[in-house]
Parts: structure tokens; C-alpha cells; sequence
């Protein structure tokens, strides 16, 4: 140290570089904290995206099949949707709380239940769009008219075509919930567009086996514009005059079945609530264990 002392430089120099590399290891540890939180906030951002994305595919999934288990669920079924509808329903709550990742853990716990009543759904709509039409097919045929032949084979076209989407989500691996839930939309829809043209066959069939019966064979013009009037008629055929001619397809005893199908078909319902506007008013989701572990947080 005494020799330092000979050289006041060497002095100065040693004291000014030891606060320089103070000074960059300070500014570096600052950076690091910077980084840490960037990535924390970062991380928070990519979870908020993850339940928001969730949250709207919920919507849609719950809206489309609303309907479906308001018209046709059994007991189990619309217990098992009064669940899924109670979890989102915490999800949401938890997403304005800004509990993220616990609100995505709930979307997906809902999703997992709709998977399995998107699957019954589908699976009772591809048998009842087959049972119509199989059950149509011999008026229809008889009718010999090829509109009405086209409409059954559309029919049964879009009846397969669901089937074949039902193999397809099915087939998906097990936690791509969100692609399996929409790949059973697009078959549902089929599975109803197979029972709309179900009863467009069945109904210009009868339009042209009554034209043919009470027509005279004199009158073959006049049948034949008549029977152009009906097919026009069919094509633009609206939502209320389909509804109101399904009380002429026989069986009788069938006829308030068929006006709950026609609705279904259009995503409506035959009672002035659905089953998830009730649930909706009162949603009791103190059933759910897991909503009360989420209050003390």
C-alpha cells in the first residue's frame, strides 16, 4: 500500500474503475428486474388472451346447443348443462377479478362437459334426420317428382356428411377441446339441414300425389303448371308457412314432434324460456365446490 502511495494515478484510476464496474453491475441487476417483469407481464397478457379467446368460443357453444338440449335433453343431459353454464359463468366472474389462468381452468372444465352433449346432440340429430327420411322416402319415391327426389337426397347427403364430421372430432387428439366442440358444430348443422330437407320431400310429394289424384287426364297443362306453382312455392317456402304445413304429414299423433324438429332446426325453442335463460335467472353456483374456494382467494 505504501508503494501505491508513490503513484497518486495508479491511485485515482483504481478508485474510478471499481465505481464504473459498481455502476454496470448496478445497471445490469436494473435491467435484469426489467427483463423479470417484462416477462411476468408478458406472460399475464398471454393468459388474459387465452381466457378471453375462451370465453367467446363459450358463448357460441352455449348458444348453439341451447335449443337442442331446451328441446330434446333428458334429465341428465340438462343437469350436465346447467354445469357447464354454472362453470362459465365462474369463469367469467373470475376473468373480471383478473384471475386468468384459474378462469381458463374453469372454461375448460365447461368445454370438457360440452363435448360430451355436443356428442349426444349429434348423435340423436343424425338418427332423427335418418328416421325422417327413411320414414318420408316411400311417399316420396311414389311421388316420382325430381324436386322432391332431389330434396331426399340432399337429405340423406347431409345426414352422411354429418356422420363423417362426428368420425372426424371424434378422431382429434384429447385436449384440443375448442376444435372438437366446433368440428361437432359443423356436423349438428349438417344433421339439421339433412331433417329441413327431410320435410321439403315430404311436403311437395304430397303436393304432387294430391295433383295427380284429383287433376284430369284432360287437363294435363293445367296439372303440369300447377305442379310448377307448388316446386316454386317449396323453394321459397318461409319459416311460419313450413311450420304451419307440417299438420299435413301423417301420422297425426306425430305432428307436435315434427313443430318441435322445425324449430330445432332453426335453433329455437318450443317453451317461452330455454333451459339456459332459467339457469341464467338463478344459477346457484354454490352447487360448484370449487366457487367457494374462489371467494376466500
Amino acid at each position: 500500500m505504501s508503494d501505491l502511495k508513490k503513484f497518486p494515478l495508479i491511485q485515482f484510476l483504481g478508485r474510478n474503475i471499481f465505481i464504473l464496474v459498481l455502476i454496470q453491475y448496478v445497471a445490469i441487476s436494473g435491467q435484469g428486474h426489467v427483463h423479470a417483469q417484462r416477462v411476468k407481464t408478458s406472460l399475464k397478457a398471454g393468459e388474459q388472451r387465452k381466457a378471453e379467446k375462451g370465453l367467446k368460443d363459450n358463448r357460441y357453444f352455449f348458444y348453439f346447443i341451447n335449443s337442442s338440449i331446451s328441446n330434446f335433453g333428458s334429465e341428465s343431459e340438462k343437469k350436465l348443462f346447467k354445469e357447464a353454464i354454472q362453470r362459465d359463468l365462474i369463469s367469467q366472474l373470475l376473468f373480471m377479478r383478473f384471475m386468468f389462468p384459474e378462469s381458463f381452468a374453469e372454461i375448460r372444465k365447461a368445454q370438457r362437459i360440452l363435448i360430451d352433449l355436443y356428442r349426444i346432440t349429434l348423435k340423436k340429430d343424425i338418427k332423427a334426420s335418418k328416421d325422417l327420411l327413411n320414414q318420408f322416402a316411400p311417399r316420396v319415391i311414389a311421388s316420382k317428382d325430381k324436386s322432391a327426389l332431389g330434396y331426399l337426397g340432399l337429405g340423406y347427403r347431409d345426414m352422411k356428411v354429418a356422420q363423417t364430421y362426428l368420425a372426424m372430432a371424434d378422431s382429434y387428439r384429447e385436449n384440443l377441446y375448442s376444435m372438437r366442440l366446433y368440428k361437432y358444430v359443423h356436423a349438428i348443422k349438417k344433421a339439421k339441414h339433412g331433417r329441413r330437407y327431410a320435410f321439403r320431400a315430404i311436403l311437395l310429394s304430397l303436393d304432387i300425389l294430391a295433383l295427380e289424384e284429383g287433376g284430369s287426364e284432360d287437363d294435363v297443362y293445367g296439372r303440369g303448371s300447377q305442379i310448377l306453382d307448388a316446386k316454386a312455392r317449396m323453394r321459397g317456402i318461409t319459416f311460419d308457412e313450413l311450420e304451419k304445413r307440417l299438420s299435413e304429414i301423417p301420422p297425426a299423433e306425430k305432428r307436435e314432434y315434427y313443430r318441435t324438429i322445425h324449430l330445432d332446426n332453426f335453433y329455437r325453442t318450443n317453451t317461452q324460456k330455454s333451459f339456459y335463460d332459467v339457469i341464467w335467472e338463478t344459477p346457484d353456483l354454490h352447487e360448484i365446490k370449487e366457487y367457494k374456494e374462489y371467494l376466500r382467494e
